[in-house]
């Protein structure tokens, strides 16, 4: 006999009986247990035994009963599918009880995909700038400057400076937006620029930096620029007109030295594409590319209205 047939019989109950029978059958139970514990003798009540019994019986009864209503929720589910059915509800009960490995499986899959299309990326940039020539000059461009989008941006105008010297055959360009600084100081966003310049700046080491005013006079304190005192009054002395000098002091040092040239009015620079109010250009400290950079500079101050007089 088996165990469901025999749980039927412990509750005397047919093998067809209906959930209502059944949960009656259970609450008569549940009643002549009530009665046999508040009885004085309950804790030696021979039928203890019954009672368990019956109770494992309509557990099981009631597991079997739920099992059964949900395959028949199953089968009306995946009926639609016809002969195919069974194979419907296999593969939902593979994704339902594998759900997070699948899922795990697809992003590592998603994971693999763009690793390997960022590998390629890498490589084809790698191969891309390995065919460029070397450069010649690094630029950092540091304040309120902004690149014409429409004129190909920042790669745009690395392009317009470099056409601009014959003698040079690629110019390394980093722009750093910084906006200037107002009587009130700077605001909360102001400060967050000048924070990711400060960090691009530490990290960096470019031949020459391009700066308006405000951030002049932001940078020079830390001796990030080269004194240009010999050259001024060497050989950049004939190109410079007056006030084209822009001279600073360094935490270091309190005398005034020459740190800066003013090209703001140069008509060569304003041919590129690039929106600017002062243009002041300063050699690193540190640059590689002295000679290179003072032809830059001298480029720029042909250009000036004071020197074509």
């Amino acid at each position: 006999m088996d165990n469901l047939k025999q749980a039927y019989e412990e509750l005397g109950l047919p093998e067809n009986a209906s959930r209502e029978d059944i949960e009656k059958a259970f609450e008569i139970l549940l009643k002549k247990s009530r009665s046999r514990q508040s009885a004085p003798d309950s804790s030696t009540d021979p039928e203890a035994d019954e009672y368990e019994k019956k109770l494992r019986a309509y557990k099981l009864i009631i597991k079997a009963e739920d099992q059964r209503k949900i395959a028949e929720m199953s089968e009306q589910r995946f009926s639609k599918w016809g002969k195919f059915a069974g194979t419907a509800e296999k593969v939902d009960d593979f994704f339902r009880l594998y759900k997070a490995r699948v899922i795990i499986g697809l992003i590592a899959v998603v994971v693999l995909i763009f690793g390997i299309n960022a590998y390629i990326d890498h490589r084809e940039e790698q191969k891309r700038l390995a065919a460029l020539p070397p450069i010649d000059l690094s630029i950092t461009m540091v304040g309120n400057f902004m690149t014409d989008e429409h004129n190909g941006g920042t790669p745009g105008l690395e392009k317009a400076m470099t056409a601009q010297f014959p003698n040079f055959k690629r110019l390394s360009l980093e722009m750093l937006f910084l906006p200037g600084q107002g009587e009130g100081g700077m605001a909360g966003t102001d400060v967050a620029y000048q924070q990711k310049a400060l960090a691009v700046i530490a990290t960096s080491s470019p031949d020459i930096y391009i700066t308006d005013k405000s951030s002049f006079n932001w940078l020079v304190g830390g001796s990030a620029f080269l004194s240009l005192d010999k050259e001024a009054a060497g050989e950049l002395k004939a190109l410079l007109p007056e006030g084209a000098k822009v001279m600073g002091k360094t935490d270091e040092d309190t005398e005034e030295h020459v740190y800066g040239i003013d090209v703001t009015n140069s008509s060569l620079f304003s041919q590129l594409p690039l929106a600017k109010k002062e243009v002041i250009i300063s050699l690193r400290g540190d640059t590689k590319n002295k000679e290179k950079a003072l032809e830059l500079i001298k480029g720029y101050l042909k250009s000036l209205p004071a020197a074509a007089k």
